[in-house]
């Protein structure tokens, strides 16, 4: 490749990043490229030199969209898909109905349902590769007797029909409470426990209960989201700030992109009260980035180096920036831990968050 050509390439990348921030404020279907261009800092003409035609761009926003999809879909048949077809869908349905991803679910549904109108332009097979994705991610969560049976497959359908009904009513009506409970009654008839057996433990939305729980904290910063974003995918800015209180922390590995990740060692400055996971002073954890939406939402999946099996497991961490108020440059961070390992004490871990966002506030508050 020339180098004009990864100069292309590159500022291709850039704006097509920005389009979709722009895209998730104000959807696809008024979409025109002038106003859009004007919003991203780029003119029509480089638009069309860069993907070629206004429907290649849309077909390029509508593989973004589904590239998040994906990398969800992809983190939860990593997560121990053998645990089963309810517990897959849990792990769905906690993604979907988190409130940070409510943007890229509207764009999802929109694309969705363009494509079902036929024909042959951008939208065409969006819906059907969806249907495809999911069912493939449930097919793996099933025992392979029944995987490939009539009742297997209807199995699964059905779950995917539940699950995206029940998301189409929790974005019209912003009912989470009904919504979920309706989705967990359902994954109930997919436990079939044995006689006798106790009923598998279930999370509640509030993140207490003994499987999958959500632990989840808030904090205002006075920064632009701008800001708080570059400090979220900076690597000295994270080693500086990410550590909570009587820690220190050092990236060994660094690869800023979806797909990408890092590895942390965090190192216990007394570890005599704290014995880490991984060693007696540490806890390593390797982090993989699996949606980036600047200057929204940062989605990661960590996973602890260690031989204790409760602390085994994948936990999904989003953090999520939104304006704190009109005429404000303040950005309300929401982190949202899902699927904690057990052996990780619940307040321990919501106070480690709360100092971690307090650390960012004052490293991203001072370098204004």
């Amino acid at each position: 490749m020339t180098p004009s050509a990864r100069a292309d390439s590159a500022r291709k990348q850039q704006l097509l990043e920005l389009a979709y921030a722009h895209v998730l404020d104000h959807g696809l279907a008024d979409m025109s490229l002038r106003p859009l261009a004007e919003a991203i800092g780029s003119s029509p003409r480089v638009l069309l030199f860069l993907f070629g035609s206004k429907d290649a761009l849309v077909q390029a926003l509508l593989a973004r969209a589904r590239q998040d999809e994906t990398g969800m879909l992809e983190a939860v048949h990593r997560a121990r898909p053998e645990h089963g077809l309810a517990r897959t869908g849990e792990l769905v349905w906690s993604w979907l109905a988190d409130p940070g991803h409510r943007k890229v679910l509207t764009l999802w549904v929109e694309g969705y349902s363009r494509s079902l109108s036929g024909g042959t332009g951008p939208w065409a097979g969006f819906a059907e590769r969806t249907i495809a994705d999911w069912l493939e991610v449930f097919a793996a969560a099933q025992p392979p007797a029944r995987r490939d049976t009539p009742e297997g497959l209807a199995e699964r359908t059905l779950l995917l029909s539940v699950l995206r009904g029940a998301l189409l009513d929790l974005l019209a009506s912003r009912d989470e409470q009904r919504t979920t409970a309706a989705v967990t009654a359902h994954l109930r008839t997919l436990e079939a426990p044995a006689a006798g057996a106790p009923a598998p433990a279930h999370r509640d939305r509030s993140g207490n209960g003994s499987a999958g729980r959500t632990d989840r904290v808030a904090r205002t910063i006075a920064a632009p989201r701008a800001a708080v974003y570059a400090a979220l995918l900076d690597r000295e800015s994270l080693e500086a700030w990410l550590p909570p209180d009587g820690m220190s922390g050092r990236i060994e590995r660094w690869d800023p992109r979806a797909g990408g990740g890092f590895r942390m060692v965090l190192t216990y400055l007394d570890p005599a009260d704290s014995p880490g996971k991984t060693s007696d002073a540490t806890d390593v954890v390797d982090v993989r980035f699996t949606g980036l939406v600047p200057p929204e939402r940062v989605v990661q999946q960590a996973v602890f180096e260690s031989g204790d099996p409760s602390y085994a497991g994948t936990m999904t961490m989003t953090w999520h920036l939104a304006a704190s108020g009109e005429g404000t440059e303040g950005t309300e961070v929401t982190v949202t831990a899902t699927d904690v390992p057990p052996g990780i004490d619940q307040a321990d871990h919501e106070a480690g968050i709360a100092s971690s966002l307090a650390h960012l506030a004052s490293y991203v508050e001072a370098a204004r």
